[in-house]
């Protein structure tokens, strides 16, 4: 049990450390932090293209290679391309197409909910409600673009700083904790 609680520890500690140190990055350098994001997403769209095109050459026959397949394998990696030739660009306009994709796939998922009324039940509801708010969401962030993207990186630094502050609190409370239980024996 001993042990548990040391791996626990320990792992507790270095999270907290880490969350603390990326919360301070975040906060201080927030257009790095931005561009950052926006390198990963290149790299998602990199991976995801060259692994389209993998899977449609590997195909058991010619006839089994799928046209959508190579089409998004291609797409994807133009994407890549164009994020990793033009980041700042895209990260100005980052905030802009985040806003319109939230405000469309609430919209989406909200149809999608209304659907869900003849089946019965509440949870429609639930969905619905969800989706209106990211619908809302995304058309604040779409009124407001750059502040919004600002505001929500600072936001959170902030979260990942107190995330950290509070597995430290957690991880001293064990150590106490596991103190006062050597000492009770």
């Amino acid at each position: 049990m001993e042990s548990l609680l040391n791996v626990i520890r320990s792992n507790m500690l270095v999270q907290a450390v880490v969350f603390i140190v990326l919360g301070l990055f975040v906060l201080l350098w927030p257009g790095v932090t931005i561009t950052t994001v926006i390198y990963l997403f290149g790299a998602f769209f990199a991976i995801s293209g060259i692994a389209s095109l993998v899977s449609y050459q590997r195909a058991a026959s010619p006839a089994h290679h799928s046209p959508a397949v190579l089409t998004s394998g291609v797409f994807m990696l133009v994407l890549a391309l164009i994020v990793f030739l033009f980041p700042e660009a895209i990260a100005s306009i980052f905030s802009l197409l985040l806003g319109i994709v939230l405000a469309l796939c609430g919209v989406v998922s909200a149809v999608r909910s209304w659907e869900l009324r003849p089946l019965g039940g509440y949870t429609w509801v639930v969905g619905l409600v969800v989706s209106v708010a990211v619908a809302i969401g995304g058309v604040v962030i779409i009124a407001n673009p750059f502040e919004t993207t600002l505001m929500f990186i600072y936001v959170l630094g902030g979260l990942m700083v107190l995330n950290g502050a509070g597995d430290l609190l957690i991880e001293l409370a064990a150590r106490r904790e596991q103190r006062e239980l050597r000492a009770r024996r």
